[in-house]
């Protein structure tokens, strides 16, 4: 029987060529699936014969077997999206040209051996960016049904080239499965950026309609955002070799449309030229928020760096020292001090994805990774912090420096009235770095008239002060036309109240001012001093005064006599003005001289207008008679020419008189006659 039960099977087998099939089909977006019904028909046949004559064949009955045949396998998508059961690996994060992992698990869900052949590629987004295929990487092991490795060449792979993978045909007994890792690197992606990849696995034995599946591999670029806002809090007194300033320093994740969390990442600070770290930093100096961390600290004078940061979407860590001039070193133009935050975006080395965001645009890198590029303010304006945006600021050094200069020498009429009134002019100028007298209070001025006790016959005219401004000092002025300014009760001038900008580095501000003169002694003179004073920080002192000087100017008026014993009109003696009696006899001659001399000078004077000199005749009548040869000269200083003019006994002969007009500085106008002494009186 049994080897009957055998030959039957043999039998089976043999026919199989006659079988006749019915077929149904059917497939989806995971598996596809073809059912097949296979009906064996075996019908057995005996011929004999007997005493050698062959008889009838004979037919035994027929049976029929009736096999189900499937072919069907299915392709999923497995991360851990949600659903792993599906076609898609749907939303992975990766970092710009970084590499994500997607799992795949292709399966010969049917009852027949079948093989497949398996292709990954791109998927236009739109966005330009893609995966760069050719240096993605594929890992892959076939397994039994009943999760058994199958070893051999055939069915295990690692870290092979998609070029190497690409129409790779894996052939899977039923029940048999082959997972896929497939490390798929990134390439030019920037933040928010969208790359699709396909992998599909085609069926030898299935028919078109349902014979290729597709999974899709979807990912999203994400990386973090760093928003950079480095604050000076304070200037550095640049005249004191002690003071300090201090830094604040913030850098936050802010929420973007592609956030992620940095981790590992490197904020390294390198003070400029001019500029050493005055208080070492510790782990106070740096606050967090949320889940942010401090890293690990190194610092030298010259700087610091925090490695191993971490810092969540939405915290901050910010950090505050103090630095101090370097006595050794002159201050980089502008201090600008820069901060630099550096970050490998997936940890990886093998990737070229690490970003350097920095105050300092020339020195980072974030337009590779960012859609759009940051702005870095170096102005003094502070960025938002919560916009990618990055912002320093230059220094506040303070190096104040400010001169008075210009004493002046004028020269007044003993009394000026208003248009005889004199401009003394007296120049501050802004030697230092700072911005001068913008502050109330910061750069103050008085005017003191300094008449060393004696009576006050020159003053200083209320409401003149004026203040002329040449913001950088090269005039030529008036630059701005001029301001009046104010003294407040106890006449200090405060510059603000009239130059609301202060005085800027080189500026100078010219301080006008008037005084008059009221019987004043000619030939005298009278002070006026100029004092400035700064306060605030680093205010400079020792600030020379300046002292002005008015001299009072005007007319002399000297007689002397002689004698002219025979009164032949020359002059027998020196002319002497002292208070000593000449001595004379009558009938003898005396010649006066009256010498008027405007003692203005030259160079700063003015001219004495319509001067008459005079002689009453009632001064002599009684012991002496005019002899009618009154003359008259006047002389300029430096041009030696002498100039005769009219002079004469006036009409109705109370005065011998001359008129000059005008006698300019330095100028003299002298006056002669001549009187005989009676001898009848």
């Amino acid at each position: 029987m049994k080897s009957n039960t055998f030959k039957h099977s043999l039998i089976a087998v043999g026919v199989t060529a006659a079988l006749s099939l019915s077929t149904s089909a059917m497939a989806n977006t995971s598996s596809g699936t073809t059912t097949t019904d296979v009906l064996i028909k075996n019908v057995a046949v005996a011929n004999y014969d007997i005493s050698g004559v062959k008889q009838p064949e004979v037919k035994s009955n027929e049976v029929i077997v009736k096999v189900s045949e499937q072919l069907s396998f299915s392709l999923l998508a497995q991360n851990a999206d949600g659903n792993l059961t599906d076609n898609v690996n749907n939303g992975g994060d990766v970092a710009p040209n970084g590499i994500i992992p997607f799992k795949h698990r292709l399966q010969n869900t049917g009852n027949r051996d079948d093989s497949y052949t398996v292709n990954l590629s791109n998927v236009e987004t739109g966005d330009d960016a893609q995966y760069d295929v050719p240096n993605s990487r594929v890992s892959y092991q076939v397994f039994n049904a009943d999760g058994t490795a199958v070893s051999g060449a055939a069915f295990t792979g690692t870290d092979v080239l998609v070029s190497d993978f690409n129409n790779l045909t894996f052939p899977l007994t039923a029940g048999q499965y082959v997972d896929f890792t497939i490390n798929a690197k990134t390439l030019g992606n920037k933040g928010g950026n969208r790359q699709d990849l396909t992998l599909t696995a085609t069926s030898s034995l299935l028919p078109t309609a349902s014979k290729t599946l597709t999974n899709t591999d979807k990912s999203v670029t994400k990386l973090p955002t760093f928003s950079i806002v480095k604050t000076v809090m304070n200037s550095l007194d640049l005249n004191n070799a002690n003071d300090t300033a201090a830094y604040k320093i913030v850098i936050k994740n802010p929420t973007t449309t592609y956030s992620a969390n940095a981790t590992d990442i490197i904020i390294t600070d390198n003070l400029p030229a001019g500029l050493l770290t005055a208080t070492a930093l510790t782990t106070d100096s740096i606050i967090i928020t949320g889940n942010a961390t401090k890293g690990t600290l190194t610092q030298t004078d010259k700087g610091f760096e925090l490695k191993g940061v971490n810092l969540p979407v939405g915290d901050s860590i910010t950090i505050n020292f103090t630095v101090k001039k370097d006595p050794n070193a002159a201050l980089a133009n502008n201090a600008l001090n820069h901060i630099k935050v550096t970050d490998d975006l997936d940890n990886n080395p093998a990737t070229d994805n690490t970003l350097i965001d920095s105050t300092d645009s020339t020195v980072e890198n974030v337009t590779r990774f960012y859609p759009t590029d940051d702005t870095d303010f170096t102005n003094g304006t502070n960025a938002t912090g919560n916009d990618g945006n990055d912002s320093t600021q230059p220094l506040s050094t303070i190096k104040r420096a400010l001169t008075l200069t210009n004493p002046t020498i004028k020269e007044i009429a003993p009394t000026s009235g208003t248009a005889g009134q004199v401009t003394h002019e007296t120049i501050i100028t802004n030697t230092g770095q700072n911005t001068e007298g913008n502050v109330a209070g910061g750069l103050t001025f008085t005017i003191t008239d300094n008449d060393n006790g004696t009576p006050d016959a020159v003053n200083l005219v209320s409401g003149s002060v004026t203040l002329t401004y040449d913001p950088d000092g090269s005039g030529p002025k008036p630059v701005q036309t001029a301001v009046g300014i104010t003294p407040n009760s106890s006449g200090v001038y405060d510059i603000k109240t009239a130059l609301t900008d202060g005085i800027a580095p080189t500026g100078t501000v010219t301080i006008s001012y008037k005084v008059s003169s009221v019987n004043a002694e000619t030939g005298s003179s009278e002070d006026t001093v100029v004092t400035l004073t700064a306060s605030g920080k680093g205010a400079p002192t020792g600030i020379v005064p300046i002292t002005d000087r008015t001299d009072v100017r005007g007319l002399t008026l000297i007689k002397s006599q002689a004698l002219d014993a025979t009164c032949d009109g020359t002059a027998d003696t020196a002319f002497s003005s002292s208070k000593d009696a000449l001595l004379a006899t009558p009938n003898q001659c005396v010649i006066y001289q009256i010498v008027a001399t405007n003692t203005s000078s030259t160079a700063r004077g003015f001219n004495l207008q319509n001067l008459v000199i005079s002689d009453a005749t009632a001064n002599f009548s009684t012991t002496a008679n005019y002899r009618g040869n009154a003359s008259a000269t006047t002389t300029s200083t430096g041009s030696g020419t002498v100039i005769t003019i009219p002079a004469a006994l006036n009409s109705d002969k109370t005065a011998i008189a001359t008129t000059v007009n005008p006698l300019v500085p330095q100028g003299t106008a002298t006056m002669q006659f001549s009187v005989q002494i009676k001898t009848d009186r």
